[in-house]
């Protein structure tokens, strides 16, 4: 039987992410969330479980996670994008070897236009993951250090509002319910990855995760969702698909949220690159048919030398282009062609 889709993600728009992160961290210090997080760990949900009661545990994550989210760059990646890094995700499979220089700031929050991923929870009901965290942690400790990531799932809110009327209370009190002790977000799973692992851990652990320094800490959906964050992080750096611009906050509602101890950066929004340089005005010359659409054309990600000596390197998307009048609708199709290094040519 086909799963039926929930309603379409209705992102905020940029400007409205800043309220929607402080409003976020802050739930995370209610007695509500406790109470959900504390019953997670009873029932040995999620990827990383503290080795504690469970209202020690919850209090644990929930204040880590605070911390990172009070502290976290903000970024919107507009649905286009998000589409683009869909696609390009499949191909980066084993590509791990994640350094810190990698990611496009240490401590970030990237909500995405269009849903990364999706599942099916154990009622039938399709589960939308819309955003995720990332930072250091002191829960947990490597050999090498690493990195944190929780991703964030659209909050059911309808689920919530049944379960309160099922309780007794009217369609009133259930709709004020629901909103006073949740937030938009709902923390889903989450992932430890210490900087340079190339490999993961999958196999689950009733007592809790034993952190190996070499590998990644997650569940076999998580793994496929991180390989989707790896991609946007890589599409976050300079390339000839994308163009990061920022969302400034208005200068009162910047001075509030760093009195209330929040990061008041500008958010970084990343999207379609409208600028055309002269190697793709080549490419996209007369080819004898019209096109009335923008798309990408033929993008790959290699591992791009930088740094002194150009002795490092990184996986960056390059060579690609954008097809089309600047100004025409975008249209990304299924096919994406990504490899690890430029295509070599053949000889005639």
């Amino acid at each position: 039987m086909a799963v039926p889709k929930p309603p379409s993600w209705s992102p905020p728009p940029p400007r409205q992410l800043p309220a929607l992160r402080e409003h976020l961290a802050n739930y995370l210090l209610t007695p509500p969330a406790h109470l959900l997080t504390a019953e997670a760990l009873r029932r040995q949900r999620g990827t990383l479980r503290p080795v504690v009661r469970p209202d020690l545990g919850a209090r644990l994550l929930l204040d880590d996670e605070h911390q990172r989210l009070s502290q976290a760059q903000l970024f919107y990646v507009t649905a286009d994008i998000t589409r683009l890094v869909r696609q390009a995700a499949p191909s980066l499979k084993d590509h791990w070897d994640i350094q810190p220089q990698d990611i496009p700031a240490p401590t970030g929050f990237m909500l995405f236009a269009e849903p990364l991923a999706e599942y099916v929870r154990e009622d039938g009901k399709r589960i939308d993951i819309v955003a995720v965290s990332w930072g250091g942690t002191e829960l947990l400790t490597s050999d090498t250090g690493g990195l944190w990531v929780t991703f964030w799932s659209v909050t059911d809110f309808a689920a919530i509002k049944r379960l309160a009327r099922s309780m007794g209370a009217t369609a009133a009190e259930a709709e004020l319910t629901a909103h006073q002790q949740n937030a938009e977000l709902t923390w889903d799973n989450e992932i430890y990855m210490p900087w340079g692992a190339r490999s993961a851990s999958l196999a689950p652990d009733p007592d809790g995760r034993a952190i190996q320094p070499d590998q990644i800490a997650a569940a076999e959906t998580t793994i496929g969702w991180l390989q989707t964050v790896h991609a946007g992080w890589i599409f976050c750096t300079p390339n000839t698909l994308t163009e990061t611009t920022e969302e400034h906050l208005p200068r009162t509602q910047r001075v509030r949220a760093e009195r209330a101890g929040y990061s008041a950066a500008p958010v970084r929004v990343v999207s379609v690159s409208r600028k055309t340089s002269s190697r793709s005005s080549q490419r996209g010359g007369p080819s004898g048919r019209t096109v009335s659409v923008r798309f990408p054309v033929a993008p790959f990600i290699r591992r791009q030398a930088y740094g002194p000596g150009r002795a490092l390197r990184r996986l960056t998307p390059v060579a690609g282009h954008w097809r089309g009048p600047a100004d025409a609708p975008v249209r990304i199709t299924k096919k994406v062609n990504l490899v690890d290094t430029p295509p070599t040519r053949r000889s005639v």
